[in-house]
């Protein structure tokens, strides 16, 4: 397990490394702040998420040919999986003291982000199906919403300290 969060804060670094490249100050400052601030990691945190979700979802839609809702589910799938390892080592730094502890935290996590799911699939449905928004535009903006939900479902009912 300690491998896979030190994967995951690498990216982290590598991430906030190449930010640095481009400004070295905001670089700075973005390793400060994923090393101190719970919110700011989360922000970082819901960022590298979202990324995720955007990349499958975008390879699921174009290049496997699924639909709007076969691709959304797909990277939601996906992208929960990683979000959950990122903020229970890196955001809300939690431990579980077994492994029904463990399971128990994990179903909550999952089960939460089912309710943003709910959000999404609703949002992506009404947007791009019935509206005929563009669907990678309004991938990008319902991630916006789902990340700000998320945040308060994990603070207060998942990740309690």
């Amino acid at each position: 397990m300690n491998t896979i969060w030190r994967l995951i804060d690498a990216l982290a670094r590598f991430v906030i490394g190449l930010i640095a490249k481009v400004s070295p100050k905001l670089g700075g400052l973005c390793e400060k702040l994923w090393n101190n601030t719970e919110l700011v990691a989360y922000l970082f945190a819901g960022v590298a998420t979202t990324v995720v979700n955007y990349v499958v979802y975008f390879m699921a839609t174009r290049w496997l040919s699924m639909g709007v809702m076969a691709g959304t589910w797909t990277a939601w799938v996906l992208a929960v999986a990683f979000g959950y390892a990122v903020n229970k080592a890196f955001v809300f730094h939690t431990h579980c003291e077994s492994v029904t502890a463990l399971v128990k935290e994990a179903c909550s996590f999952f089960t939460m982000r089912l309710v943003s799911l709910g959000m999404e699939t609703a949002i992506m449905f009404v947007t791009v199906e019935l509206l005929g928004l563009h669907d990678l535009v309004m991938k990008l903006l319902t991630n916006i919403v789902v990340i700000i939900a998320n945040y308060a479902f994990s603070k207060l009912f998942i990740f309690k300290k």
